[in-house]
């Protein structure tokens, strides 16, 4: 996400606008995963541990959009988070409701350590998923273009009824 917002700042690319809408898993209560490995339970160090990276994440992006826009880069420049309380099992991204990226979080035990605590955790390793893209195609029957109106509708769908506002 970082990257085409940094080409807009370094006046690489050049849009009019640019709407962002984040989607995440809401992290200050108890998700099925990430969890303990030793018996599944919850982790609140955990999953303070994430919600701590997930606002400065999000809060970067949004700071960047922001700050487009009140330079004058972008005529509009708006950056909405919202999020949820499903286990975060996947990303996606929609790009003008044209193309998608979409890959599995693989889900692996590693060991963090809280104070001096050593505990195992199955994690969910959003920088190891691979990315499929699909775009849509002239032909609205193609498989791209059904999976980009799926993705949407199914992003829509998540938006406007089981998120709530985030608030950082």
């Amino acid at each position: 996400m970082q990257e085409p917002l940094d080409k807009i700042r370094a006046g690489r690319l050049r849009p009019e606008s640019i709407h962002v809408r984040i989607l995440i898993p809401d992290t200050t209560a108890p998700l099925a995963i990430p969890c303990r490995a030793d018996d599944l339970t919850d982790s609140p160090e955990f999953r303070a541990r994430a919600t701590a990276i997930m606002h400065r994440h999000v809060g970067a992006i949004v700071d960047t959009v922001n700050e487009l826009g009140s330079l004058g880069l972008i005529k509009e420049a708006r950056a909405t988070v919202r999020v949820h309380h499903a286990a975060p099992l996947f990303k996606l991204y929609i790009i003008n409701n044209e193309e998608t990226f979409f890959g599995f979080y693989p889900v692996r035990e590693h060991v963090l350590t809280f104070g001096e605590t050593p505990t195992p955790i199955y994690d969910l390793m959003g920088k190891d998923a691979i990315l499929f893209h699909h775009s849509t195609t002239e032909d609205d029957t193609s498989t791209g273009s059904q999976y980009v109106e799926q993705a949407r509708t199914w992003f829509d769908s998540m938006w406007n009824t089981v998120s709530a506002e985030f608030t950082p």
